[in-house]
């Protein structure tokens, strides 16, 4: 019976700051407590007793929302808006940070000491402000979107029935890490940076002819929306990742749909025809010393294709871990 109020303390708390998580649990642990103390004279409280109580207190999104003081709002409000701004503080500093390292990279990567230096980095600065203002605002439009859509919509992820879907507390074991969705998020918003700022950094050197971008920079540029619809995508899977903290229902039904609109998007960009630099695949075979019969250069020439079902395998393998474990600890 316990578990049940563990369930529930813990489906609220994972809402709010870790700074007031435990303070939050321990008083909802003492006023639940006192309302049982109450309804059973101070008796052995039972199962119905316990559950009755917590259906009392009402779903654990609107009690955190209460706790939070964020239950009345103009345009996001409630649960939706605690969400709302916890996703915000997580996505904008790994925007800055990582556009501020692909900025860096690539201004590595066009150094020339013949050019004047403080000319190079005031150009880098001025490239990295206009892009931070610019990604910010984007990234703040887009989840504001989404909130406000899912405001207006009522569209809740719990039924009426809020106790059956009470997530378990997890053990050690289980939980995802912290470090993992947010290295995720910065990786990949490192790479959707570089190849919208620095689109020829990915490439080899071949001798006679410098540095061959492998993909064409016109086109790259022309694909910058589906680019970022990619990155929104995985940002939204490892926002909820780490908003839970363990595999669940709700990270599930997130999970799904983004990847099939990664899986969209990625065969848009990786089956453009125009993608790949037709120098790039013509001299591949000499920077890895393979023949030019076309039988033995398939790969490189289809390095797209490759590509897009390295993609497709792990979007299959994310999906089927998060609906297999979330429907494992379903069952328990």
């Amino acid at each position: 019976m316990n578990d049940w109020v563990e369930r529930y303390t813990y489906a609220v708390a994972r809402h709010l700051p870790l700074k007031t998580r435990s303070d939050v649990a321990k008083e909802l642990d003492g006023l639940i407590s006192d309302m049982l103390a109450e309804r059973t004279d101070s008796e052995e409280p039972s199962e119905k007793d316990i559950l009755a109580v917590l259906t009392e207190l009402g779903a654990p999104d609107e009690l955190a929302a209460k706790y939070s003081g964020d239950e009345n709002r103009g345009l996001i409000s409630g649960p939706y808006f605690l969400l709302y701004k916890r996703i915000l503080k997580i996505v904008l500093p790994i925007i800055a940070a990582s556009l501020a390292f692909a900025i860096l990279v690539g201004t590595l990567i066009q150094w020339d000491k013949s050019l004047n230096t403080p000319s190079l980095l005031f150009s880098a600065f001025a490239k990295l402000l206009a892009e931070l203002i610019s990604c910010e605002f984007m990234a703040f439009g887009i989840v504001t979107l989404v909130f406000t859509v899912l405001e207006h919509l009522k569209i809740a992820f719990n039924t009426n029935d809020f106790i059956t879907g009470l997530p378990s507390a997890p053990k050690e074991r289980e939980r995802i890490k912290p470090i993992e969705p947010i290295s995720g998020m910065i990786f990949r918003v490192v790479i959707a940076a570089l190849f919208l700022v620095f689109p020829d950094f990915a490439g080899v050197w071949i001798d006679g002819l410098g540095w061959v971008p492998a993909f064409n920079s016109s086109t790259l540029q022309d694909l910058w929306l589906l680019i970022i619809l990619w990155t929104t995508f995985t940002i939204l899977v490892d926002s909820f990742r780490l908003l839970e903290g363990q595999y669940t229902r709700t990270l599930a039904i997130v999970t799904l749909p983004c990847d099939f609109g990664i899986a969209i998007t990625a065969s848009i960009i990786l089956l453009n025809k125009s993608l790949m630099n037709p120098v790039f695949i013509a001299n591949i075979g000499d920077v890895f010393k393979v023949s030019g019969d076309p039988d033995n250069l398939v790969f490189f020439n289809n390095l797209h294709l490759v590509i897009l079902g390295f993609v497709f395998f792990s979007l299959f393998l994310e999906s089927t871990i998060a609906v297999s474990k979330a429907l494992k600890k379903g069952l328990k």
